[in-house]
C-alpha cells in the first residue's frame, strides 16, 4: 500500500513533502546544545540526501554521477546555512523565521534539480537556463554563509584554505555538472577536471591572502563569493564555447572592481 501511494503521488507533492522533513530535522537542530550541533549537522546532512534521493526517484539510479550530483546542491545548502545558524541569535520566532525559510529553500532546489534531471539524455528543456540562474544564486547565497562560518572560527590561514578546498571542489563539481548537461554529449569530451582543480586552486589561494588582510569576516566572505561569481562565470562561457572578449572584458572589469575595493576600503591601523 505505501508503495503504491509512493508510485502515484505527485512530483511537487514528494518534494513539499521531502521539504517539509528536511525543515523539521532543521528545527531540531536548531534546538541542540552547542556542544551537539555538529553530529546533529552531520545527522541532518544524511537525512538531506536521502530526502532528495526520495524526492527526485534516484536512489536506485544505475548512473552514479546522476546520483551524486544533484544533491550536492542540497548538502551544500544545509551545511553552509547549519552552520551559519549557529551564529544568529535564536529565540522561539527567529528559529520558525528560519526553519521555514531552510525549508522554503529546499523545496526550490528541488524544483531547479528535476529540471537539470529533465536535461539530461538530450533533451531541450525550456526552463534550463532559468533553473540554472536560480542555482547559481543559491551557490553564492551559499558560499556567504559557509566563509562566513568558515572565517567566524579564527583558523589559521590553513584552515581556512583547506575548508576552501573542501568547498571548492564541491561548487565547481556542481557548476560544471549544471552547464555539462547542456551540451550535446553531457559534457563527455570536455575533460572536467581543469575545470574544477584550476578554479578551486585559485579560490583556495584567495582564501589565504584573505586570510592575512585585514577586511573583517563579512567583507572577506564577499570578496571570496565575488570571486566564485567571476570564475563561473567564465568557466561557463568557456565550456559553452562562448568565451568572447566582450565576456572576458565584462568579467575583467568586476574583477577589477574587487580588488580596488579590497585595497580602498582596508584599513591597516
Amino acid at each position: 500500500m505505501f508503495l503504491l501511494v509512493l508510485t502515484i503521488m505527485s512530483k511537487r507533492i514528494k518534494y513539499f513533502i521531502s521539504s517539509l522533513i528536511g525543515a523539521l530535522v532543521f528545527y531540531l537542530y536548531l534546538g541542540l546544545p552547542v556542544e551537539s550541533k555538529y553530529y546533529g549537522l552531520i545527522l541532518m546532512l544524511v537525512i538531506v540526501v536521502f530526502c532528495f534521493w526520495f524526492g527526485l526517484g534516484i536512489i536506485f539510479e544505475g548512473n552514479f554521477e546522476t546520483r551524486i550530483m544533484p544533491v550536492l546542491l542540497p548538502i551544500l545548502w544545509t551545511m553552509g546555512f547549519g552552520l551559519f545558524s549557529v551564529l544568529l541569535p535564536l529565540n522561539w520566532l527567529n528559529i520558525l523565521l528560519i526553519t521555514i525559510f531552510f525549508g522554503v529553500i529546499l523545496y526550490i532546489i528541488f524544483l531547479v534539480e528535476n529540471i537539470f534531471l529533465v536535461a539530461i539524455g538530450y533533451r531541450t528543456v525550456p526552463l534550463y537556463r532559468a533553473a540554472y540562474t536560480v542555482s547559481l544564486i543559491l551557490v553564492l547565497l551559499i558560499s556567504f554563509f559557509v566563509f562566513d562560518s568558515l572565517f567566524s572560527f579564527k583558523f589559521p590561514f590553513w584552515g581556512n584554505m583547506l575548508g576552501t578546498i573542501i568547498l571548492g571542489l564541491l561548487i565547481f563539481s556542481y557548476q560544471y555538472w549544471a552547464v555539462a548537461i547542456e551540451l550535446p554529449d553531457d559534457g563527455k569530451e570536455k575533460g572536467k577536471w581543469p575545470y574544477i582543480l584550476v578554479p578551486t586552486l585559485i579560490l583556495t589561494e584567495l582564501a589565504g591572502i584573505l586570510s592575512f588582510w585585514p577586511v573583517g569576516i563579512f567583507k572577506g566572505s564577499i570578496y571570496l563569493v565575488a570571486a566564485i561569481y567571476i570564475i563561473t562565470g567564465l568557466l561557463q562561457a568557456e565550456i559553452r564555447d562562448r568565451l568572447f572578449r566582450g565576456v572576458v572584458l565584462s568579467y575583467s572589469y568586476i574583477g577589477v572592481a574587487v580588488i580596488l575595493a579590497i585595497i580602498l576600503v582596508t584599513k591597516w591601523g
